[in-house]
């Protein structure tokens, strides 16, 4: 976890202003492995059929293809670098979920909102919206409509609050927990 404090000077003292805690969560290596293995793979396949396109009298189909697989290629390689700038911020007011639109976008969960907060691991269910299965909206069994945030299958959190349910995998779970329980014991 890092601190971020942001300060304003007046005069000889320095008033904290906001304390935010910033927890950036481990990424799986294999999520990683198996998004940037399969951009690799649509990369050759783009070359691939560029070629034939060029070369061969698959000529306009294999360019269109090609185009295509581009395409895919930039989406994939969005939800590789989202995995790595998911963030899950703390601070006295509330807990920010910042993903990548392609996930869902940030999610602000004003602290006052929070009913509980429980260890869990990483169930399964329907995605209803989202670009993989990194995030998006999900629908669990026993649990209802989720917004999911994850970068690993190992342990994470069920933000339960009064409109919505949110699951995050943050850096070291029970410790965030605690700090969320804290800031919402506080207000």
């Amino acid at each position: 976890m890092r601190l971020n404090l942001n300060f304003i000077e007046t005069h000889f003292f320095y008033i904290v202003k906001n304390l935010t805690t910033t927890n950036q969560p481990k990424v799986s290596d294999a999520i990683a492995w198996s998004y940037g293995g399969l951009a690799l793979f649509i990369a050759i396949l783009a070359v691939v059929f560029a070629f034939a396109g060029l070369f061969t009298p698959m000529e306009t189909g294999g360019i269109v293809a090609a185009v295509v697989l581009v395409f895919v290629e930039a989406v994939m390689l969005l939800i590789l670098r989202s995995l790595y700038a998911t963030r899950y911020l703390l601070s006295d007011q509330e807990l920010v979920i910042k993903t990548s639109r392609l996930i869902g976008g940030t999610k602000r969960i004003p602290l006052s909102n929070v009913k509980s907060v429980e260890e869990t691991l990483i169930p399964f269910g329907i995605r209803l919206f989202g670009a993989s299965f990194h995030g998006g909206y999900y629908q669990i069994p026993n649990l209802g409509r989720a917004f999911v945030a994850i970068t690993n299958f190992q342990d994470g959190l069920l933000v339960k609050t009064k409109n919505q349910n949110y699951i995050i995998t943050p850096k070291n779970p029970a410790e965030f927990k605690e700090a969320i329980e804290t800031k919402t014991q506080e207000l």
